[in-house]
């Protein structure tokens, strides 16, 4: 059974004649015919009766108009799904980030986006970047926005934004009373470090090897964990300055300079190679994109 062999069946179960359903079809009646043949051959039943001017289903045609009628509201079904999908119109959009960027860089894409398609779900994320990568690579997402650029020839990256690195303490400062620390001093002192994996922790990795055990550092899993060590006292933690913006304005932190800080870092956008981006995965890109020019 092929779709235009039971698209031709109920039309002319509808108009009760292969001439008229040829002509609600736009197509002739030998074209009808044809269909309904090749129909009834592939099932091996006769499914109209023919005569006195009118066409009516036999007992195997009333059979099959039920299911030929779900067929063919399924196709126009998936049809329109797709092209409204191709139209940006519905659809879903999977986003994985690591800390900085799904934090903080981006919540005003996404109601920027939401508010340029209004029915789209949008499912983020958050991990390291090492994880949102990984994800990526799975094709578990559409794209990661990551804290450093992998090596891996599979992923597409494009610089997305940029920020720098601070250490950080709380104001006033028991560890930095000056507000500085030399690196032999800053060996003494706690410090609160984020995972292997993060992008914060890569970005400082020259300065790491100068700093010893980092006076028994805390390692903790997330930006919010590391910030909220510092305000209870724990130790200095290297943060992100946009991570740390409001808390720097406000008098709660200070900046502690060290020799290396504050350390630039990028970050990038990533889609896999492979995968043709849906068009709500590249509208987004284009407007993530944009925010970096």
């Amino acid at each position: 059974m092929e779709f235009d062999q039971l698209k031709t069946f109920l039309a002319v179960l509808e108009h009760k004649s292969f001439v008229r359903a040829g002509q609600a079809l736009h197509v002739g009646q030998s074209t009808v015919s044809f269909h309904i043949k090749a129909l009834e051959q592939g099932v091996e039943a006769t499914l109209l009766e023919r005569g006195r001017g009118r066409v009516e289903p036999t007992a195997a045609g009333r059979v099959l108009e039920p299911y030929a009628r779900r067929i063919v509201a399924l196709h126009d079904e998936a049809s329109h799904r797709l092209r409204a999908n191709e139209l940006g119109e519905v659809g879903e959009l999977t986003l994985a980030a690591s800390t900085i960027p799904g934090e903080y860089l981006l919540p005003p894409l996404l109601a920027e986006f939401r508010a340029r398609r209004p029915r789209i779900q949008v499912r983020l994320e958050i991990s390291d970047s090492e994880r949102a990568a990984t994800s990526l690579l799975a094709r578990e997402c559409d794209l990661a926005f990551v804290g450093h650029k992998p090596r891996d020839r599979r992923v597409v990256a494009q610089l997305f934004g940029s920020d720098e690195i601070l250490l950080v303490g709380l104001n006033p400062c028991a560890f930095a009373p000056q507000g500085k620390l030399s690196l032999r001093d800053a060996r003494e002192v706690p410090l609160i470090l984020r995972e292997h994996g993060s992008g914060t922790r890569e970005a400082i990795a020259r300065i790491l090897p100068h700093l010893g055990d980092g006076g028994a550092a805390l390692r903790v899993d997330s930006t919010e964990a590391a910030k909220r060590c510092v305000q209870h006292g724990l130790g200095l933690a290297f943060i992100s300055r946009q991570a740390v913006a409001a808390e720097l304005s406000a008098g709660l932190f200070q900046i502690v300079e060290l020799s290396g800080t504050p350390v630039k870092r990028t970050f990038y956008v990533l889609h896999h190679r492979a995968v043709t981006l849906s068009k709500l995965a590249r509208e987004f890109l284009d407007l993530a994109l944009q925010r970096n020019r």
